[in-house]
């Protein structure tokens, strides 16, 4: 059994072999069987990939979002480099590299994925 832990800063390349960066956050879903004094388990639904995760954390990413400006504007411009990795296009995960099924121009922006 592996651990959330050893998926974050993992190096990420896509079906070309291209580096696209490090994993900066891991998305859950908590809708697995139901764990007695828990709830339901969680599941990795997506890795945020590159820059624009704190913002993401933050709810600062949201179109809707109100924030204080200067944050949004900050915050903005660094999720439009950070892309999200559904867990169903991660082909393989050896030794902190994750290897996708997909091209870097078949992900979305975090914006897009988490309007």
């Amino acid at each position: 059994m592996r651990r959330l832990g050893e998926l974050l800063h993992s190096t990420v390349v896509d079906a070309a072999g291209r580096e696209l960066g490090s994993v900066d956050d891991v998305r859950l879903v908590q809708d697995g069987p139901l764990l007695e004094g828990f709830g339901n388990a969680l599941r990795v639904d997506a890795l945020v990939i590159g820059g624009g995760s704190l913002a993401v954390r933050l709810g600062l990413h949201r179109q809707k979002m109100k924030g204080p400006w200067l944050l949004k504007t900050i915050f903005g411009a660094l999720e439009r480099r950070a892309v999200v990795a559904r867990w169903a296009q991660v082909e393989s995960w050896e030794d902190r590299r994750i290897t996708l099924v997909c091209r870097a121009d078949d992900l979305q922006t975090v914006a897009d994925a988490y309007p």
